[in-house]
C-alpha cells in the first residue's frame, strides 16, 4: 500500500471528484467512489477491491478506521488535507473514510452461483429505473427479503451513482446485480436458468391481485419505470400482469414502495408452506 500526501486540488483530488458526480467517468475508469460506514463495512464484508481510500491528514485515526484501511488493502492511502477531505463529503460530519472502488461485472456469474443454492429463487428486476434513489431503495428491498439478485432493463439509473449507494444501505455489495438491454434479453436469460422463473409484472391493471399468485415456486418480479410503469415488451413477456390492491387517492404506489409489498407478499407465502424460516 503506497501513502501519499495531498494538500491541493490536484489531478487525484479531481479524479474523486470526477467520479462522485460523472456516470461517465465511473464508466470508463472502471471505479466509484464511495462513503459512509456501513457501506464501508459492507464492502469489505463482501470482498469488494478498494483501488484508494482517504483519510483527513492529522486526525487521528478511530480503530474501526485502522481496521478497515487494514482489511480493505488499498493500493493508495490519501492523507488528504483536512479541508479537501470535507470538500468531497456530502455530510457534515464527515466519515473518516473516503474510498474508491473498482467496479464490478460478473454480476450474472455472480447471480447463477447465487441461484445455485437458493430454492425457491426470486430474481428482482426493475424496467428503466429513472432516480437513482428509488434503485437503491429497490436493491435495499430485495435483499431485505431474500432476493437472489437483481436485474435492470433498458436504459437505467447507475448502481453506482452514490445515492443510489446510499439508499441501498450498502446491500448493494451483498446482492449480485447486472443491466441488461432490455425485455427481450432480460426474459431469454430468464428462461434459460434450469429453475425457470414464473414472471410475474406488476401494474396498475393488473388482471390479478398479487396475493391470488402462488409466488412459492421460483418467480422473477418485474417493476416498471417510476413515471411510465412496465413498458409494452415486458408486459407482452410477462406470464402474469399482477396487481396491488389500493383504496386510497392516488392511482399507483412509488416504484419503491410498490416492490417492497411484493417483495413481502412473496416471503409471506413462502413462509406460510415453510420454504424459508420464520
Amino acid at each position: 500500500m503506497k501513502t501519499v500526501k495531498m494538500y491541493a486540488r490536484n489531478a487525484d483530488f479531481q479524479r474523486f471528484e470526477a467520479l462522485k458526480r460523472s456516470r461517465e467517468k465511473r464508466s470508463r475508469q472502471g471505479l466509484f467512489f464511495l462513503e459512509g460506514v456501513q457501506m464501508v463495512e459492507q464492502s469489505i464484508r463482501h470482498g469488494w477491491r478498494f483501488y484508494a481510500m482517504a483519510v483527513a491528514d492529522g486526525k487521528r485515526l478511530s480503530g474501526w478506521a485502522e481496521d478497515m484501511i487494514r482489511r480493505a488493502d488499498p493500493q493508495v492511502l490519501y492523507q488528504m488535507a483536512p479541508a479537501l477531505h470535507g470538500e468531497l463529503s456530502d455530510r457534515e460530519n464527515p466519515c473518516e473514510i473516503l474510498g474508491l472502488l473498482y467496479a464490478r461485472e460478473d454480476g450474472m456469474a455472480r447471480l447463477s452461483a447465487r441461484l445455485a443454492g437458493a430454492y425457491p429463487p426470486l430474481i428482482a428486476v426493475f424496467d428503466r429505473p429513472a432516480s437513482p434513489g428509488n434503485l437503491g431503495t429497490f436493491l435495499r428491498s430485495a435483499d431485505a427479503f431474500s432476493a437472489s439478485g437483481a436485474l435492470v432493463t433498458g436504459h437505467a439509473a447507475d448502481f453506482y451513482d452514490p445515492q443510489c449507494i446510499r439508499a441501498s444501505v450498502g446491500t448493494l455489495f451483498s446482492i449480485p446485480f447486472a443491466s441488461l438491454s432490455g425485455a427481450e434479453e432480460a426474459a431469454d436469460c430468464l428462461r434459460a436458468l434450469p429453475c425457470r422463473p414464473l414472471i410475474v409484472g406488476t401494474s396498475a391493471h393488473g388482471t390479478v391481485n398479487l396475493s391470488d399468485v402462488d409466488l412459492t415456486g421460483p418467480v422473477a418480479l418485474a417493476v416498471g419505470n417510476e413515471t411510465f410503469g412496465l413498458s409494452q415488451a415486458w408486459k407482452d413477456k410477462c406470464d402474469v400482469l399482477a396487481r396491488i390492491p389500493i383504496f386510497g387517492a392516488a392511482s399507483s404506489l412509488n416504484a419503491g414502495s410498490a416492490a417492497t409489498v411484493c417483495f413481502y407478499e412473496i416471503c409471506r407465502q413462502r413462509m406460510a408452506k415453510g420454504l424459508i424460516p420464520r
